[in-house]
């Protein structure tokens, strides 16, 4: 038998004939001879070559996962030329792909045979490595069945989500996958998927709007002499945790980030306008996330296929002035971020404000100064835990003052907090940067500043102060929480330890039936029959295991969004369920999922976790109600029912 030149192929629900490759026959003698042998006659196969190993084992699985179906042609003989030309402009399309591919990540059982130091005879370059893989005929039929599971799973949790930033990265990663997708048609609402992905993504890239809602000129800093503070809404409302690059007049800068709506960016030149880039594939998340969606998204972005994502934002619009110092919270700067965060503020009036201020707006002056001048001496305003929390933000983030503060002060039993400092975080080493609002908890007798923590979000925030209880237990839970994910932030071990109760009831769930509905749906939600799978650790075990982990990493930070809350009665007077959409991020590694809490804060001074559930996706069997349903707690006891 002639060796084949261009692809044999199973051709949908006809037995496979023979084996097959998508390589120039002049590289593949050996290979063919292999594949020739009646043992291999269902595989389908083909090859990569290159200066080590991983780089001929990539081209070779590329090669594998590239095949067209439109390419396919059954032989018994010759090829023709126009099959030639054909099969030679595929082959410097595989050969010009730098990555792995992104289907392989599909195909299961894959095998490798190593045909290292073989001679291409087409131009006698010799080639340190070879690679041959090859997978069944049947496997390969299969290897689009996942594809369609994962594509339709992002199309429809994409419609579930009400945060603009989940249902774009589920939009770009359906469509991602669809442009390597070549199985049965997919369609959404009578339309082509790939056809309503993309408009669906459009819609979403144009409804973010983007304003320089004031310049600082920094006579200060040589290398970076000015600030641009922006506003980032969608459909007039603060957007929240998406990141962007964009041009500093010299060049381009990413991983910056947006949070309630606000970002600060560093640039070295002034032109007509600020060029952003919204990061629509989530590359960093995919990639810690799914290595097949990475693959995809790599393709597409070099394609250069979601353009909508590039905005230019007039650099100076009527009404913004470059000055030396430029006040964010003026009346004169328009600022659809501020005015949403100014309605949020208004439910501060139900708490009571501290008086007397003006001891506290000195100190928090005197930490605004020491940004810029290093040398001001201001531990003395510390107590040492205190000056321990601050020190780490400090040291770590390198902070920078991101919009002109507006002190609001607090008063919960002893502690004056002040809310908030808001501040840019730029990690050393690392391409990101967070947005982040700092509280600072005063005592109202020492004037010593106790402790600092991350500010929760505008969205978890109000969920909480919207709620009909005491304002003590409103203030107290928000505190906590602060306190809570700022020890992840600043991956305080020994503070996780100590508020982790020592019978803690620590669980990581397998993925479950999800809810057709929002967090924030009063409605009923959809009932599932399926049984949740949990895995159980110690509180040591937990602790060990987050030590570990905390020591490989340069910063963490940890987000909630989508909070639901509700306090016991009765015997359970004083516990709290917290159950929230948490986005973890750090420097080598991220994920999201649903976190559920129970908080003992009967002892108010020494709250405790008592549960904690963490979940891939939500449990329409296990909201924060029904997991206080599901905790019984006596005086003395405190025990949970899976």
């Amino acid at each position: 038998m002639k060796r084949l030149f261009t692809t044999i192929l199973l051709l949908f629900g006809i037995l496979p004939l023979y084996a097959q490759h998508i390589n120039s026959i002049v590289d593949l003698n050996l290979a063919e001879e292999i594949m020739q042998d009646t043992q291999y006659e269902h595989y389908v196969w083909a090859v990569g070559y290159g200066s080590d190993l991983t780089a001929a084992d990539n081209m070779a699985m590329q090669n594998l996962s590239s095949i067209d179906l439109s390419l396919v042609t059954v032989h018994t003989g010759q090829t023709t030329n126009e099959e030639i030309n054909r099969e030679a402009a595929r082959t410097k399309e595989v050969d010009e792909m730098k990555f792995v591919g992104s289907a392989m990540m599909y195909l299961e059982n894959v095998h490798r045979i190593d045909l290292s130091n073989q001679t291409n005879k087409k131009d006698n370059q010799k080639y340190n490595y070879m690679v041959l893989r090859y997978v069944t005929a049947d496997e390969w039929s299969k290897r689009y069945d996942s594809m369609k599971v994962k594509i339709e799973n992002y199309i429809s949790s994409a419609e579930i989500f009400s945060s603009v930033v989940d249902r774009l990265r589920c939009y770009t990663w359906a469509y991602a996958l669809l442009k390597h997708y070549h199985g049965p048609a997919i369609t959404v609402e009578g339309v082509a998927a790939d056809q309503f992905a993309i408009s669906q993504i459009t819609n979403l890239l144009d409804g973010i709007k983007v304003n320089v809602i004031g310049i600082e000129k920094v006579d200060t800093d040589k290398n970076y002499p000015y600030k641009l503070f922006l506003d980032f809404t969608f459909e007039g409302e603060p957007l929240s945790n998406i990141t962007f690059s964009y041009f500093d007049g010299n060049g381009i800068i990413d991983g910056e980030s947006v949070k309630d709506g606000r970002s600060l960016l560093m640039m070295k030149k002034l032109g007509d306008t600020l060029k952003i880039s919204i990061d629509s594939y989530m590359e960093d998340q995919a990639r810690q996330q799914d290595p097949g969606i990475y693959a995809c998204i790599q393709e597409l972005r070099l394609s250069g296929a979601l353009t909508g994502s590039n905005k230019e934002v007039d650099m100076q619009p009527k009404g913004v002035k470059q000055q030396k110092v430029v006040d964010t919270n003026s009346t004169k700067v328009v600022s659809q971020v501020a005015q949403s965060l100014k309605n949020n503020e208004a439910q501060y009036g139900k708490t009571t404000a501290a008086t007397n201020t003006e001891v506290y707006s000195a100190i928090m002056d005197k930490i605004v100064a020491s940004f810029t001048n290093k040398e001001e001496d201001i531990q003395s305003m510390f107590t040492p835990r205190g000056w321990s929390d601050y020190s780490k933000i400090v040291k770590e983030g390198n902070p920078v003052v991101a919009r002109t503060p507006q002190w609001k002060f607090v008063k919960l039993d002893t502690l004056v907090i002040c809310r908030e400092l808001p501040v840019k975080l730029k990690f050393a080493s690392s391409r990101k940067s967070f947005i982040e609002d700092v509280v600072f908890r005063i005592n109202e007798r020492t004037k010593k500043i106790e402790s600092v923590a991350y500010k929760l979000g505008q969205s978890t925030e109000s969920s909480i102060m919207a709620k009909d209880w005491r304002e003590v237990d409103r203030l107290t839970l928000i505190t906590f929480l602060e306190d809570y994910r700022s020890a992840y932030c600043l991956r305080d071990i020994a503070y996780i330890n100590k508020v982790f109760s020592n019978d803690a009831y620590i669980i990581v769930g397998k993925v479950l039936q999800k809810s057709t509905k929002k967090f924030n749906d009063k409605t009923e939600l959809i009932d599932s029959d399926g049984k949740a799978v949990y895995t159980r650790y110690s509180k040591q075990q937990y602790v060990e295991n987050l030590s570990r982990s905390f020591r490989s990493k340069e910063f963490v930070n940890v987000r909630f969004e989508e909070c639901e809350v509700c306090s016991g009665y009765g015997a359970k007077s004083g516990i709290y369920a917290v159950q929230v959409r948490q986005l973890y991020t750090s420097n080598n590694y991220a994920d999201e999922g649903i976190l559920t809490l129970a908080i003992d804060m009967r002892d108010e001074v020494n709250p405790l976790v008592r549960v904690r559930v963490w979940q891939q996706e939500r449990d329409v069997n296990y909201t924060a109600e029904q997991m206080m349903d599901r905790t019984v707690s006596t005086e003395g006891s405190f025990s949970h029912n899976q």
